[in-house]
């Protein structure tokens, strides 16, 4: 589970900032928390703030420190990384871009990070805690000199020499089969970053589930009756296809099918409608392609579900950026209250995404500690902070009988597009 995120000089963030899912003391919606030993943990969080505030920022932040984890042993030596700096002021295009992330994995909570520049690794840490236990270093780097810890990270011994300036020694002991560190990696891979827009990535995990009948397929279906989407199934079947067909086909029918590949087939995604007499009374159904009959919000569920429900029933943590894109509100609330009832989110799994939906500023539905705010300063920096923290003009904290969505509205807490008369 994700506990916090540290950026520093990346895109719009200039200083370092954090993002925490720790629950705080507050009262509201206490059976919604997950306890992982001392820690209370957030199933949710929620990011709010004007075009351009940075909100896409801190969510690529995350995007870019896992990617780098995850592929950083196929560089080759002299490849450049993803060095993208703050680019309002005259310094930081000289200095490193800093990414620290705290998790839990079992009993553990580790803290790892790294900074770098277009070339260079600069310095790359990694911690644990046990539970119960104090933190302790498992390897510090700076720059080319790596110490690692005979006795806590045996598995990095011996190898301080093999990797490039350019590499994450993470990355390279968890390729030489390093057993604590491929559990770190197996974290990175179990966060999922996605975008609220465009489905290429995950639309076909999802026709997947519904193809072999994965776990999670069920869920989906009785997830979607709930809604009432005006559909009364979705299923996938396979196409056969020949090659002269396809070769033959128009390039945007082409263009479709081959985005309709799904483990080396064609498959067709297909929503069943009930069929009416005059009377009102169902007579049949009818079959329909997805994209033949259903509106742009139920396509987007649909594509969704295969990994909101992964996410719950692995207990990993899902990341989207607008997540109310194309979907009426009461789509999203219900997206949200999936993750906030222990009753369907039964391990551990977290929901973050950025959005401009205001109907979920709602206490009855999520805490004060959930809700984030992203806002520009006056050198058009990204800085971030909860509701939960934030302090009035008199230095009173918000309560919890305030009409928050009001009141964001109405600029109390920043975060809103100034528009001039």
């Amino acid at each position: 589970m994700l506990v916090n995120f540290t950026v520093k000089n990346y895109r719009s963030f200039k200083q370092e900032r954090t993002f925490g899912m720790e629950a705080s003391s507050i009262k509201e919606h206490k059976k919604s928390v997950i306890n992982k030993g001392k820690y209370k943990l957030l199933p949710l969080a929620v990011f709010y703030g004007a075009n351009s505030s940075g909100k896409s920022n801190f969510i690529l932040a995350i995007s870019t420190m896992r990617s780098m984890v995850r592929r950083s042993v196929r560089l080759n030596e002299g490849d450049a990384l993803p060095y993208d700096p703050f680019a309002l002021d005259e310094n930081s295009d000289s200095q490193p871009t800093l990414f620290e992330i705290q998790f839990i994995k079992g009993e553990v909570l580790y803290r790892y990070g790294f900074e770098y520049n277009k070339t260079d690794i600069i310095s790359e840490w990694l911690y644990e805690k046990r539970f119960g236990e104090k933190e302790y270093e498992l390897f510090m780097r700076s720059r080319d000199i790596i110490e690692v810890s005979e006795k806590r990270f045996p598995e990095g011994q011996g190898k301080e020499d093999l990797t490039n300036s350019n590499r994450l020694f993470l990355s390279l002991v968890a390729q030489l089969k390093g057993e604590k560190s491929n559990s770190i990696m197996g974290w990175f891979g179990e966060c999922n970053v996605l975008s609220g827009i465009d489905s290429e990535g995950y639309e076909a995990f999802t026709l997947r589930m519904f193809l072999e009948h994965l776990n999670g397929a069920d869920q989906a279906q009785e997830f979607f009756k709930t809604l009432q989407l005006g559909f009364t199934r979705f299923s996938v079947k396979k196409v056969d296809i020949p090659k002269e067909a396809l070769d033959s086909a128009p390039l945007s029918i082409r263009a479709q099918l081959e985005k309709d590949i799904v483990t080396g087939s064609f498959v067709e995604p297909i929503t069943t409608h009930n069929v009416y007499n005059e009377n009102g009374l169902v007579i049949g159904e009818r079959n329909f392609h997805k994209n033949q009959m259903e509106s742009e919000g139920t396509k987007k569920v649909i594509e969704i579900s295969g990994p909101i429900f992964d996410t719950l029933n692995e207990g990993k943590t899902l990341i989207v950026d607008e997540l109310d894109a194309k979907l009426h509100p009461l789509l999203t609330r219900n997206i949200v209250l999936l993750f906030m009832d222990p009753e369907k989110n039964r391990h551990g799994a977290q929901l973050i995404f950025a959005t401009h939906d205001t109907n979920l500023l709602d206490l009855e539905i999520i805490r004060r500690d959930q809700i984030w705010f992203a806002e520009k300063d006056t050198v058009e920096a990204t800085d971030i902070y909860s509701l939960v923290e934030f302090k009035d003009e008199d230095g009173k904290k918000v309560r919890n009988d305030r009409d928050i969505k009001r009141d964001y509205i109405r600029g109390r807490y920043g975060a809103i597009p100034f528009i001039g008369k």
